[in-house]
């Protein structure tokens, strides 16, 4: 357990890649339950219990066709359990900086340091999450960086319009 937390931190510090992560069937379920299980904790603060499944349901089966199809697309299905692993695990880590954020926003509608704190934090968070996303999209595709960044931030895309679909839809 240490050692997988420990991966998964030098992952979050880009220092590491999804390689030293085991191929695992449970790890990929857990980590894949927890990102779930996180989407729809945030589905439920930002929109109600009313869009809470959905939300979840749909994120976390958006992350898992897009990252199948990267993969497959350039011949490396046999990573995907560790590369998703790694994105999971890397959501989950950050996960209490995003609910710490969440929790601003109802003070920020008073107070505009509050505001400004809140939107600058959830910058630099969502940045160095598509920076993460990249980094082991760089090294699960052999892409350059750029280009995997380009795809970590087009998934982040995706996800923010289909969340806004929803919303806007129900």
């Amino acid at each position: 357990m240490r050692y997988l937390l420990s991966s998964l931190v030098h992952i979050a510090l880009l220092r590491k890649d999804p390689s030293v992560l085991p191929a695992s069937i449970v790890l990929f379920v857990l980590l894949a339950g927890a990102y779930g299980g996180l989407s729809v904790l945030y589905a439920w603060i930002n929109h109600g219990p009313h869009l809470m499944i959905l939300r979840g349901v749909v994120d976390l089966a958006l992350a898992l066709g897009l990252f199948w199809v990267m993969l497959a697309m350039n011949a490396r299905r046999n990573r995907y359990r560790q590369t998703m692993s790694a994105v999971f695990g890397a959501s989950v880590l950050l996960s209490p900086f995003v609910v710490m954020i969440y929790m601003l926003r109802w003070r920020a509608q008073t107070d505009p340091s509050v505001m400004l704190l809140m939107l600058m934090g959830s910058a630099i968070l969502v940045s160095w999450f598509v920076l993460i996303v990249g980094h082991i999209l760089r090294t699960a595709i052999q892409t350059g960086f750029f280009a995997s960044v380009a795809l970590a931030l087009s998934w982040q895309l995706a996800d923010w319009m289909l969340s806004r679909a929803i919303t806007l839809n129900a």
